[in-house]
């Protein structure tokens, strides 16, 4: 591949750091980056962030390196190199197979610019978390969206239909934000194997601790076939780092050192921060913070159901921590829960009246579904 000039490069890191609106990025992109309240009660259900922030153990790891700060995550028992060998060691990759990031958006945005190229294009799902296709479409790529079949499952037979001589890249969400729906897990491995014969699949696994036993739904022993599949994850969902923001990509050790080389030039400030990586590794350690978390969501979740069908709201069960649902009139409905110091998203253009909230702590989801009551928005 040939590799963008400048000008490009330039344009595509500045979409990536200044956070400008992404055509067709498949979050709340008109939502406010600083919310205020006339009570000091925002309710933010937004983010997909989970509620009780980080273990106890990530939270002493960040106490440790504190002092450190003044340091890059270099040359220390918490370093970036520590945290990517702990990461393939649980994967069964090798550390040459892992790639760190800011948050899994930064690797996101790196793969959208490594993949576009003239006269090629990438196929995406739609409604999905779609930063691969809006950033390529920002600097001018081609990007065929494929819209979920009448379940809201990703419609793989089309996505396949889809691929060409030109196709770079395919990429899917599982579980898919904002439908929560996952991908039959023979089916998907199915899929993974027969279409990376032929171009390059990125599976974004960002909601997979989720799922009960996640470790036998994860694709990520395809890269260890010599696969071409390609995994991002985050620490910003399950985890509760959202703030720290690490993330890491998995995938062929050939890819992977050209992105690196390509996008870090192998220079520390590129790294995620000290605190960030020491946090990370201390979250890998404590499985039993993910068991916990999986069931205070799964709590929620069954009360948030009970509630939708209950005011005859129609809504999908979801595999992640959130929970996607139609409110006849997104507009009136995002107005008036703002109106009650909630933010959520929704309002997709291929789903325009149906909304996503975050399952938040038991008051959060309390105070939303009394808001529900009565319907207001739509009178």
């Amino acid at each position: 591949m040939k590799d963008w000039n400048r000008r490009q490069w330039l344009q595509a890191m500045g979409f990536s750091s200044l956070g400008l609106t992404l055509t067709g990025f498949s979050e709340p992109t008109n939502a406010p980056i600083i919310h205020t309240s006339t009570s000091g009660s925002i309710r933010r259900l937004l983010y997909n962030e989970n509620p009780n922030g980080p273990s106890e153990i990530a939270k002493r790891r960040i106490a440790e390196v504190t002092d450190r700060s003044n340091r890059y995550a270099t040359f220390h028992k918490y370093d970036y190199l520590a945290l990517k060998k702990l990461i393939a060691e649980q994967e069964g990759l090798q550390p040459g197979n892992v790639l760190l990031g800011h948050g899994s958006f930064e690797l996101l945005t790196w793969l959208a610019v490594h993949y576009t190229q003239p006269g090629h294009n990438i196929v995406v799902p739609s409604p999905s978390f779609d930063v691969v296709g809006a950033i390529s479409r920002k600097i001018g790529g081609t990007v065929h969206a494929i819209e979920v079949n009448d379940d809201f499952q990703l419609d793989l037979a089309s996505m396949e239909a889809k691929i060409s001589a030109q196709t770079n890249l395919l990429t899917l969400c599982n579980p898919n934000n904002p439908t929560g729906r996952k991908i039959d897990t023979p089916q998907l491995r199915r899929f993974c194997e027969s279409i990376s014969q032929k171009v390059p699949v990125l599976v974004d696994e960002a909601y997979i601790h989720y799922l009960e036993s996640w470790k036998k739904h994860t694709m990520a022993p395809l890269i260890a076939e010599g696969k071409q599949v390609l995994i991002t994850r985050t620490f910003s969902k399950i985890y509760g780092m959202a703030g720290l923001r690490v993330g890491f990509l998995l995938g062929p050790e050939s890819l992977i050192s050209a992105l690196e080389t390509k996008f870090t030039m192998g220079f520390p400030g590129n790294m995620p921060n000290t605190l960030s990586v020491a946090a990370a590794m201390g979250a890998l350690e404590d499985e039993q913070f993910l068991q916990t978390s999986s069931k205070f969501n799964r709590a929620g979740k069954g009360r948030l159901y009970r509630a939708l069908k209950e005011l005859d709201i129609p809504y999908l069960k979801s595999e992640a921590n959130f929970v996607y649902f139609d409110v006849g009139k997104f507009s009136a409905f995002k107005a008036h829960m703002r109106q009650k110091d909630i933010i959520l998203a929704g309002g997709w253009p291929s789903k325009p009246n149906w909304a996503r909230v975050t399952i938040g702590r038991e008051e959060e989801m309390s105070y939303f579904v009394k808001h529900l009551q009565g319907k207001a928005w739509m009178r």
